[in-house]
């Protein structure tokens, strides 16, 4: 039986891949087709780790993961943009160099490899809202999170407002649809794909600092562990939409804060942690469209069996 003490769990879990998918979105509807989630966010869980360590503040350790993932995202951006790169392979080079340059700076800076865990990284300060924390069930919400995780919806709605009720928002869907068209009323569709990207670059970056400040206070390699791809996952099944990626995201994140809780039993830990990626393959097999084109391949072989 599922209870209600699950959802600060699926919250917590939940932020990281909604932050990198709603980043996205931004990508994505601008048309430069970027598929860096994993780098970026792995970037900027390595360089918050390394802000909150050196500097002993948290705060600091946001920015640099800010840093951190807006870096890999302007590389990228010099690859696809600057050079006409494919966005499969420099998307895909970038995410391994970000895993190789993470590993390699953590063994280098810190004589250490595997993971990193010290009392000088100071970990985001976990909210709790009065009144509320007291309510049953609603308590869940407002108990043990981070600003971040209430920065993350909040963020929902604005992208929402932003592609639907502004000209930015209208730009980056005109680049994305029709950049010809887009350019012949003025616009600069480079420069506002630059901007889409810088911005990617900072919500993957706040993801990272979620993960390594906000769930946890340390940094092991590769610790992002998929969730990146999760969150493309998320951003092609909900069709690049903020509402679409935020449902898309909570799924996802009851799959992994889910699987947590099964760790606690005696079924095998690699049944447990297949779960949320099972889950991803799922949801995209199960999604109208595909299923629209099994029946019809079904109804295909059914004439010609006949």
């Amino acid at each position: 039986m599922i209870s209600a003490s699950i959802i600060s769990p699926i919250l917590r879990v939940t932020t990281p891949i909604l932050l990198c998918a709603l980043g996205g979105v931004y990508s994505e509807r601008s048309g430069t087709g970027n598929i860096t989630y994993e780098g970026s966010m792995l970037m900027g869980t390595f360089t918050g780790v390394v802000g909150s360590y050196f500097s002993g503040s948290a705060l600091v350790g946001v920015l640099c993961a800010i840093l951190g993932g807006v870096f890999v995202n302007i590389f990228y951006g010099m690859l696809r943009l600057k050079m006409g790169g494919d966005n499969v392979v420099c998307g895909f080079a970038v995410n391994s160099f970000c895993v190789g340059a993470t590993t390699y700076l953590l063994r280098t800076v810190f004589k250490t490899s595997g993971t990193l865990s010290d009392p000088r990284i100071q970990g985001l300060y976990k909210v709790r809202v009065p009144v509320l924390k007291d309510i049953p069930v609603i308590k869940y919400f407002f108990v043990n999170q981070t600003l971040l995780v209430y920065l993350t919806f909040i963020l929902v709605i604005l992208t929402s407002i932003i592609l639907k009720r502004t000209k930015f928002g209208m730009n980056i869907r005109a680049c994305g649809e029709n950049p010809m068209a887009a350019a012949a009323v003025g616009v600069d569709v480079n420069k506002t794909r630059w901007m889409c990207i810088i911005i990617t670059g900072v919500l993957c970056g706040l993801g990272g600092a979620q993960m390594a400040l906000g769930n946890l206070t340390q940094f092991s390699e590769d610790m992002v562990g998929g969730r990146g791809f999760i969150a493309l996952a998320a951003v092609i099944l909900s069709r690049a939409t903020p509402w679409g990626v935020c449902c898309t995201a909570i799924l996802f994140g009851f799959a992994e804060a889910y699987a947590n809780l099964l760790q606690l039993t005696n079924i095998s830990s690699y049944l447990i942690l297949m779960i949320p990626y099972a889950a991803v393959i799922l949801i995209l097999v199960l999604q109208p469209e595909r299923l629209k084109e099994l029946r019809m391949k079904w109804k295909v072989h059914q004439n010609k069996a006949v």
